[in-house]
């Protein structure tokens, strides 16, 4: 943790979220970029730098914005709050499981009866100390019960397969599914039951209908969308029975947008709405999902970041160019998006211009570096890899956003 000195700092959005600070918008691969605590961290950086180079007498350091900084202990990783205090109070499904326990039966045909080495996540983040003794729990609860043999033999890699079968006499070709089902077919049962000795978790009927009703929560678990965790989304889903929980998600994903843009926190908004982008496609609407990744692309393409105030102009502007060293840029992930889209559309370059123009045209932004046109411009640049025009590009933006800003460096 660094603690800034000056007051007018201490007034910006901080969030911490799974341990980590985040100050600012959008990371370059598609999650937060710098906002203005990185620019005076990057400033107070070149400080250092010139007042090395420099002698002191020739450094001008009012022409520079300079930043006290200690750094302090980062304080200790909160203790893990035990999965039994998390669900205290907490309603049960119509079957007495909670989350954590739906979770583990999506998990449980992976695991052998003794001898797992369980994720971290399950402590870290479940609160979950003792793995065996709830797959148990479930087992004697008619949830699980133990995988039989043809489980057991498709555990096994191929090589391993293949091995049992040359010991046997038989024939080692094919897929693993042929392999499988030979050594079924030709070796004895009460044989490979004392070979194949290590058996897994399986899923009884009452486990699957479980997991089909409540899929929702290995999804979660999976996806991690915004701050939804297993026990919030499950919250919410039993709030609203009847509702599929993907339409609880997505009025979910709407609201917190809304509380985003209302809070001027632009990055956690283009976060979100980027999330909104990823989880339509899913459903196959990608003329939709499509709509949403422009927006993205628009803010990633404006400046903004959470907290925006134009009176920090001039600090702001040391990120925005030239463009090799600039914030104001598309992720590849981003860009590998927008080419899969044009290639799963069978759009030429101009109508893929239009379709971003019109767009992007829809969107109202309180401040943009570049234009609707220049946002255009740019994604064919960035799919083309044409760094030199890009380079020139942003050159000749800056040129204008000086004279613009009133701007002398």
């Amino acid at each position: 943790m660094v603690y800034i000195e000056e007051d007018w700092v201490v007034g910006m959005n901080v969030e911490y979220r799974d341990s980590e600070r985040v100050v600012g918008i959008h990371r370059r691969n598609g999650g937060i970029r710098m906002g203005l605590f990185d620019f005076l961290k990057k400033r107070n950086n070149q400080n250092k730098q010139i007042s090395k180079s420099k002698d002191k007498k020739d450094f001008n350091i009012s022409s520079m914005i300079s930043v006290k900084t200690e750094i302090i202990n980062t304080p200790p990783e909160p203790d893990v709050i035990p999965v039994e205090k998390i669900i205290k109070g907490m309603k049960p499904n119509d079957v007495g499981l909670y989350p954590h326990e739906i979770l583990l039966l999506s998990y449980a045909p992976k695991y052998y009866l003794e001898g797992n080495s369980y994720p971290g996540f399950w402590w870290y983040k479940y609160g979950v100390k003792d793995v065996d003794k709830c797959l148990i729990s479930l087992k004697n609860r008619g949830f699980l019960q133990i995988g039989s043999l043809r489980l057991a033999i498709e555990k096994e890699t191929a090589a391993v397969l293949k091995d049992i079968l040359k010991d046997n006499g038989l024939k080692v070709s094919g897929k693993k599914a042929e392999l499988v089902q030979r050594l079924i077919n030709e070796v004895s049962e009460e044989k490979l039951n004392a070979i194949f000795t290590n058996r897994t978790y399986d899923l009884t009927n009452a486990g699957k209908e479980v997991l089909k009703k409540e899929e929702y929560i290995p999804y979660i678990h999976r996806q991690g969308i915004e701050d939804l965790d297993i026990w919030s989304l499950s919250k919410k889903v039993q709030d609203k029975p009847g509702y599929p929980y993907r339409d609880v998600i997505w009025g979910y994903l709407n609201e917190r947008s809304m509380v985003h843009i209302k809070n001027r926190d632009f990055g956690l908004y283009r976060n979100c709405r980027f999330s909104m982008s990823e989880f339509i496609k899913e459903e196959g609407k990608i003329d939709n999902a499509f709509a949403l990744l422009s927006e993205v692309i628009r803010y990633d393409l404006s400046g903004l970041s959470n907290g925006f105030s134009m009176q920090f102009m001039d600090i702001y502007a040391d990120g925005y160019f030239p463009y090799k060293n600039s914030i104001v840029t598309m992720a590849p992930g981003i860009t590998s998006r927008v080419v899969d889209y044009q290639e799963k559309k069978g759009l030429s370059d101009n109508d893929l211009k239009k379709k971003l123009y019109d767009e992007m045209s829809k969107i109202k932004l309180p401040f943009s570096v570049f234009t609707d046109d220049e946002c255009v411009e740019i994604v064919l640049m960035e799919i083309h890899k044409d760094e030199e025009n890009l380079e020139k590009f942003y050159n000749k933006a800056k040129r204008r956003f000086k004279k613009e800003y009133g701007l002398k460096k």
